[in-house]
């Protein structure tokens, strides 16, 4: 949960980038974009109007700043649980509907170089394959699709952000993320095409619906560890074409 939007969300610097980005390649600020500057007294508010103005762009990528598009978010694999009786991957995953959300509160302290977020996502349809390996009576393996809904999706961050000089000039990057999303319920579907395994397969969507809330806390930890690498790796890609003072001048 590219979770894109939770990028969007949690490096905010990037929208100070676009600033710079287009006053010295174009010598004019788009009019979508509000300059913020860091001794702005509506400092939280200017970020997250930008926010609002930007997510529907950011979500489809802006490739002068190498930010990929967000719709759908796709990961390759995620480990969920690996025991000596059970091996259980997802695959070739796309997650949709991160655009489509709300910024409750955004709050920067640009003394400390901390800042906080918290968002609510819509509606996030995750379209992925699972891949298990157990071991009952005797060895049983499938792979097939499944499809995940998750309705009000809560995200909060927490993101810590450092300085760091380079011919002579500073320079930010994203330091330390932390990520905590929030989901009650789900929805979920899923495709057994083998018909020898129809009596595992009830017995997987037994175990599936009779115990969401144990689920829920084996997949929140991956998905909140994917998703803090993912925008850690993205965010320092975009940050580093920008000196500090770009990103957040010195003004109201």
């Amino acid at each position: 949960m590219d979770m894109a939007l939770f990028v969007d969300v949690s490096r905010w610097s990037v929208f100070r980038g676009l600033i710079g980005f287009f006053e010295e390649k174009l010598g004019v600020t788009p009019s979508y974009i509000q300059v913020c500057g860091r001794r702005d007294p509506n400092l939280d508010q200017c970020i997250i109007n930008n926010i609002d103005n930007l997510k529907g762009r950011l979500c489809d990528g802006i490739p002068e700043l190498g930010i990929p598009s967000g719709n759908p978010y796709t990961f390759d694999e995620l480990l969920i649980t690996d025991g000596p009786n059970a091996k259980i991957y997802i695959r070739d995953a796309k997650i949709m509907g991160m655009c489509d959300f709300v910024v409750k509160s955004f709050y920067a302290d640009i003394d400390r170089l901390h800042f906080e977020a918290e968002i609510i996502f819509k509606q996030v349809e995750i379209n992925t394959t699972y891949d298990f390996n157990v071991r009952l009576l005797v060895p049983i393996a499938y792979k097939g699709p499944i499809y995940l809904t998750l309705d009000n999706v809560g995200a909060k961050a927490d993101i810590d952000i450092n300085l760091t000089t380079r011919d002579s000039k500073r320079y930010v990057y994203l330091s330390k993320l932390k990520i905590n999303i929030d989901f009650k319920n789900y929805n979920i579907k899923y495709d057994v095409d083998n018909s020898d395994l129809a009596q595992f397969y009830e017995i997987i969507k037994n175990f599936v619906g009779n115990n969401r809330e144990e689920i829920i806390k084996i997949l929140k930890p991956v998905i909140e560890a994917e998703i803090s690498r993912r925008i850690i790796l993205i965010s320092n890609n975009i940050v580093k074409q920008f000196t500090y003072e770009e990103l957040f001048p010195d003004r109201t």
